[in-house]
C-alpha cells in the first residue's frame, strides 16, 4: 500500500504546533467518460497538535478513514523534525 501524506502547519506558539494532515481516501470505482473504471476518492483531514518542549503528540481529530495507517505516519514525519529543532509550514509522508 502507498502512502501520501500531505501535513501543513495550522497554529504555532510559545508551547505548541497545530498541523493539518490530509490525504486521499478511496471511496470506489468509476466509469469515465469512455466507459473504463478508474478508481475514485475524496480529500480527507485531521489534526495534530505537537508539543515543543516534550515532543508529546495529541491527535485533536483523526481523519475520516484514517485506522492510524495515516496519523501516524504523519505523526513520525512531525516527529523528525522537531527532533532537529523545525517546525517547517509544509512536509510531507511518502512511501
Amino acid at each position: 500500500m502507498a502512502f501520501y501524506i500531505e501535513i501543513r502547519k495550522l497554529n504555532e506558539n510559545l508551547n505548541f504546533v497545530t498541523y493539518l494532515y490530509e490525504f486521499r481516501l478511496p471511496t470506489g470505482a468509476v466509469r469515465n467518460a469512455v466507459g473504463k473504471l478508474r478508481g475514485s476518492s475524496k480529500l480527507v483531514n485531521g489534526e495534530i497538535k505537537l508539543s515543543k518542549q516534550s515532543g508529546d503528540v495529541e491527535i485533536l481529530k483523526t481523519a475520516e478513514g484514517d485506522k492510524g495507517l495515516h496519523s501516524q505516519r504523519a505523526i513520525l514525519a512531525i516527529i523528525k523534525h522537531w527532533k532537529k529543532g523545525e517546525y517547517p509550514d509544509k512536509t510531507c509522508w511518502a512511501s
